[in-house]
């Protein structure tokens, strides 16, 4: 069944958050609170967008966590607000404030995942456009600048290099991206779980906005959370949809504006 057009049913959704005593919101970065950009470097965050990151964060009552498949310093870097939980290489890296995990099954295949990448480097360093990326706890390749007619040779090159010598790791696909993983569980709604059950307190809402594959592991994980697919409504556990980043601001700015900033 398709997600419903969130602001279709904004007023539900919006009384439900802000009545929440503690709402816990995880946002994915690309694709979610910066439009999807050819080079992930110039994926830069709006600055009315980073306002309204830092309006709930100041906000009683609100953690906010971004949970993303980039590395953990670089999307701290990308995001720049202080209080917030930031959640790298899918959730296998987390930190906030007073807090710090890493997935044990990820630190055990770091050896082994950078010489995947340099095994990768080599294989596709013919290839006009591709990117491999090395982000210690996982790896991506970026072939949103490789033509067309050479993208199905790269994911099967890809796909084979992994199955023959590094077939315990872990191969997904997103947009325009394949994500090499440790041979573990843990995913982006097994990280948002995890910061929820440290939070102290009453158990919170939480509410989970992302637009790729690897945010259908947290709509599929988070029961009676919002979670909300950012893109087409067709093929996602999600119960929401809206169809732009641009959205995702809109609906930032409706939350918890009805209580006192600390």
């Amino acid at each position: 069944m398709p997600a419903t057009a969130l602001f279709d049913q904004l007023a539900e959704v919006r009384a439900r958050l802000n009545a929440a005593e503690h709402l816990l919101l995880g946002l994915d970065y690309d694709g979610t609170l910066t439009p999807l950009v050819n080079d992930p470097d110039q994926a830069r965050l709006a600055p009315e967008v980073r306002r309204e990151l830092e309006r709930l964060a100041a906000t009683p009552g609100v953690t906010v966590a971004i949970v993303s498949g980039r590395a953990l310093d670089d999307l701290r870097k990308h995001v720049d607000v202080a209080g917030l939980h930031y959640a790298g290489n899918h959730g296998l890296d987390i930190a906030g404030p007073g807090r710090r995990y890493i997935e044990s099954d990820a630190v055990a295949t770091l050896d082994r995942l950078g010489h995947l990448a340099h095994h990768l480097s080599r294989e596709l360093d013919a290839v006009t456009g591709a990117r491999v990326e090395h982000k210690a706890l996982t790896l991506s390749v970026h072939y949103r600048n490789v033509a067309s007619d050479r993208r199905d040779d790269l994911r099967r090159r890809v796909e084979e290099v992994v199955a023959r010598e590094y077939g315990d790791l872990r191969l997904s696909g997103g947009h325009e991206v394949l994500e090499v993983r440790p041979p573990s569980s843990w995913h982006k709604g097994a990280a948002l779980c995890w910061i929820r059950d440290h939070l102290g307190g009453p158990p919170p809402l939480t509410c989970f906005i992302g637009d790729d594959r690897t945010d259908e592991d947290a709509f599929r994980t988070l029961k009676d959370a919002v979670t909300v697919k950012v893109g087409e409504p067709h093929d996602t556990a999600a119960t929401y949809h809206v169809p732009s980043p641009a959205d995702v601001h809109r609906f930032l700015s409706c939350l918890k504006c009805d209580r006192a900033v600390a």
